[in-house]
């Protein structure tokens, strides 16, 4: 991207500036990087409702809520989300361009972003404990609300089984049984300890002066560092020597099929990473897709049908809802449709609807503030180099033989198939 800029301003703390003028606000965003471990997941997941729920200098929600409305509106927003095997806490305030106000805001949105999180509310050598009883029982909600979206429910059991004794089957949301552990003191210490040794990226998009907002980041945040902690690189290769077979029942209206595949393509060999999107868009990225086409559209065995790719662990996922009646022979014909793929049974067309595809989701990451931040967090936690251009041209320039030589090596690893 043009005009992107990274630089080093503290002990493992980067900055990015990404300057884009089509918005009429600034969005600064602050991401701390853990390994996704099974001993603070939880603790983690908890971490962004807490802080958010009031700091040292505005100490209740009401404070936090005025403070926001004197500098026009501007918004907080924190939470935690699983990358890979990473999970991250990520806290932003979006705030008016100050070329929209007779102001400046931008200084005091830094520094109220930097309250949030450097200077928490403490009680008693803890956080409060009033605050943090409510954000167990709003975590505790939201784990118990996925078996609600049954899709993402088999997704989740399919992943669990798929990558048993791996970081990435730990669930980044966390667990109802380690609530009654945690209390304001330890998950006050857990924080402490996060701060001072986990990788930090400050991303800032929108229209600023670029000197400007160095210093005031610089100025305004105070992070106290110490031994950093290296986050490693995740594992991709596996060779499948049986297929896992699960099957489970639950009240639903419709069956849930997930067939995971390991695909064994290194997300850091960047032009074979996405020919292998191209594969997965070519065999269940659409209405175009074989999937579609065959399994839904020619048999009708199926409600919904398509197949995504799991970048970090490099596998490929295909999903679809239906009838109990049909699991037998929509797991086959989903595996001829695979096998298809690999054997290069591809047209012209294909390709080219799957390029346009991407290419297509790619021009929208620019239609609103914050996509083009999350974008280049993640290929800097991934050690990817691409920037949007890259991925154009490398997705422009895929062949067909390309396709072929990422997908060869899929190798189908676990069916689960949730039904009533």
């Amino acid at each position: 991207m043009k005009n992107l800029k990274t630089l080093e301003i503290g002990k493992n703390v980067k900055l990015t500036l990404i300057p884009e003028s089509k918005f009429k606000t600034n969005l600064v965003s602050v991401y701390i990087l853990r390994e996704l471990n099974r001993n603070e997941v939880t603790k983690n997941a908890l971490l962004p409702g807490i802080l958010k729920s009031g700091c040292n200098k505005y100490k209740t929600l009401g404070q936090l809520t005025n403070k926001e409305e004197e500098l026009y509106g501007s918004y907080l927003n924190a939470g935690t989300s699983k990358r890979g095997e990473h999970q991250v806490l990520g806290f932003s305030i979006l705030g008016v361009s100050e070329r929209y106000l007779d102001e400046k805001i931008l200084g005091e949105c830094i520094e109220f972003l930097n309250e949030i999180i450097n200077n928490p509310l403490v009680v008693d050598g803890g956080f409060n404990e009033e605050y943090l009883k409510l954000e167990k029982e709003i975590l505790k909600d939201s784990i118990m609300g996925i078996i609600n979206d049954k899709g993402s429910y088999a997704m989740k059991r399919a992943n669990e089984i798929m990558f048993e004794g791996e970081p990435y089957s730990i669930s980044g949301k966390g667990y109802i049984e380690d609530l009654d552990e945690i209390n304001g003191v330890n998950l006050y210490e857990h924080y402490r300890k996060i701060l001072e040794t986990s990788p930090i990226e400050i991303i800032v998009e929108g229209e600023f002066d670029e000197t400007e907002v160095v210093e005031l980041i610089k100025e305004k945040f105070t992070f106290d560092r110490g031994n950093i902690i290296d986050v490693p690189k995740e594992e991709f290769y596996k060779d499948v020597d049986e297929v896992k077979v699960v099957k489970e029942t639950m009240d639903i209206a419709q069956g849930k099929l997930v067939m995971g595949y390991r695909c064994n393509v290194d997300y850091l060999d960047e032009e074979k990473y996405y020919s292998l999107l191209l594969g997965s868009r070519i065999l269940g990225g659409g209405a175009d897709s074989k999937l579609f086409i065959n399994v839904r559209e020619k048999e009708s065995l199926c409600y919904t049908i398509y197949s995504t790719i799991q970048k970090s662990k490099s596998a490929m996922m295909v999903c679809s809802g239906i009838e109990a009646e049909n699991y037998e022979k929509t797991v086959e014909l989903v595996k001829e449709q695979v096998q298809k793929l690999k054997d290069g049974d591809i047209t012209e067309k294909e390709i080219s609807n799957a390029k346009i595809a991407f290419i297509n989701s790619l021009n929208s990451l620019n239609d609103e503030i914050g996509r083009i931040s999350d974008f280049y967090f993640s290929q800097s936690i991934s050690k990817n180099k691409g920037d949007l251009d890259d991925i154009k041209n490398m997705i422009n320039k895929s062949t067909k033989e390309d396709i072929v030589d990422a997908v060869k090596n899929i190798q189908l690893d676990t069916i689960y198939f949730l039904s009533k």
